[in-house]
């Protein structure tokens, strides 16, 4: 079982609504790719994620016949779990990241677009359709890959390919970016739609194009002030998310530093804050090339220090705080799009509630998969776990306790706690199978 326990995104609606027809799935990837390439259609692949009992039906909006209807006539369609192998397989290879999600392609395999399902109005899932039923009528991205890997490298054919990509929700084109730049003069640096294109393609913290967008400090900051948040917050989220990356796949401490210090930097209002996420990616740095001797020390100061030494009162109050946030920020966004004179009647905002047990979990979880039996390390980690009970006391962090109990030698309370999982499990309606295989591991002393 993978205990790290993901973040569900709580959407602030309700929809009570039932429909009575439904799309035609495909029973396989492969069958539904045959059929997109024979009726040269898009192929909509929806991977979903199994949510708590309390959490809001995504997918109902799929049952409007509007919807049904269009995605029929106009698509092939295949639907998987991202558990199952498939979808598994989807997930990594399509870079998938929220659930539940579409990935479109067009008839050549080519991604036309990813798209969370986060509005659950038939609107906004009937314009996202027409949206990829267009985008399948223009050159494939898979044509783009070929021209590229062939040497086409002229700045008009890169700023298409990247747009492409972009649209096609692909946020590193860092390296696309670094060729786009060789081809531009000073002059063309002046211009602020050239250096906002070149933000929002995700330059590396530590390269080229990144320092010769920042050469024009008046243009930066005119983007931070004038574009909307949203804008602002995918262009820092894209160079973080690309700078780490590398820097993990290259295993570039100093490009990792960059991507901390840029991190850090986004704080602009709050240095506390900033000085953990600073901390936080160095982390994801560590476990990224798996230096389990750094992550382990450096992982133990900062969830002590960011977690532990306040109250749980004190921490419930912190997240409270940053769900208003995020409730003002929705508000500001809906009012950046609504025409002089609207008024807004309803908008939606995406909070991941308890974020900070969840956080607590994972790091618990991660401490025993490191296999360490350093007694230390281990004992830290279960006061993480109780602090990640204390704040929501849900199965998967029960049974996160239950191996460090046992990995630290409690036997009989390692096994209470397991049944507690169980129980809290069945009470969620999840499948238990797995969880009482561990307690039967437990009892036999073999986990």
């Amino acid at each position: 079982m993978k205990k790290r326990t993901l973040l569900l995104t709580a959407m602030l609606f309700g929809v009570a609504i039932s429909w009575s027809q439904k799309i035609n799935y495909q029973k396989s990837f492969e069958e539904a790719r045959k059929l997109s390439i024979q009726q040269n259609k898009p192929l909509a692949v929806l991977v979903t994620m199994q949510p708590p009992a309390n959490v809001i039906n995504y997918l109902a909006v799929l049952n409007n016949p509007e919807v049904v209807a269009k995605f029929n006539t106009s698509f092939i369609n295949y639907k998987v779990a991202s558990e199952d192998t498939a979808g598994s397989n989807i997930v990594r290879q399509y870079q998938v990241y929220r659930f539940p999600s579409f990935v479109f392609l067009d008839s050549k395999g080519g991604v036309l677009e990813k798209n969370g399902i986060i509005m659950p109005f038939v609107p906004d899932v009937l314009t996202m359709a027409d949206g990829v039923i267009t985008a399948s009528s223009e050159k494939s991205l898979t044509d783009f890959d070929k021209e590229y890997a062939a040497g086409m490298y002229s700045t008009y054919f890169l700023k298409a390919y990247i747009t492409k990509r972009k649209k096609a929700g692909i946020a590193n084109n860092a390296d696309l970016i670094e060729k786009y730049v060789d081809s531009l003069t000073i002059a063309g640096l002046g211009n602020y739609q050239q250096v906002l294109f070149i933000l929002q393609a995700g330059p590396l913290a530590d390269s080229r194009a990144y320092k010769l967008a920042y050469t024009n400090k008046s243009i930066i900051d005119s983007i931070y002030k004038t574009e909307p948040y949203a804008e602002r917050t995918a262009i820092n989220n894209g160079i973080i998310v690309n700078t780490m990356a590398s820097a993990i796949v290259s295993k570039n401490f100093g490009r990792a530093i960059s991507a901390a210090n840029f991190t850090r930097g986004t704080w602009t209002s709050d240095y506390g804050e900033g000085q953990k996420n600073y901390a936080l990616k160095l982390l994801q740095y560590y476990t990224g090339i798996k230096d389990t001797v750094n992550y382990l020390r450096e992982a133990t100061v900062f969830y002590d220090q960011y977690y532990m030494n306040i109250s749980t009162d004190s921490i419930k109050k912190r997240e409270e705080q940053k769900m208003e946030t995020a409730k003002r920020n929705a508000r500001e966004k809906a009012e950046a799009v609504t025409p002089n004179g609207g008024v807004i009647k309803t908008f939606s905002f995406a909070y991941a509630p308890n974020v900070s047990a969840t956080e607590l979990n994972n790091a618990a979880w991660a401490f025993y998969k490191s296999g360490t039996q350093d007694g230390t390390y281990l004992t830290k980690a279960l006061l993480w776990s109780k602090r990640s009970i204390e704040l929501n006391a849900i199965a998967g962090y029960y049974d996160t306790l239950a191996h460090l109990l046992y990995r630290l030698g409690f036997y009989a309370e390692a096994k209470a706690t397991q049944q507690k999982a169980i129980d809290l499990s069945k009470a969620e309606k999840r499948n238990v199978k797995e969880m009482e295989e561990e307690l039967a591991k437990i009892e036999q002393k073999t986990l």
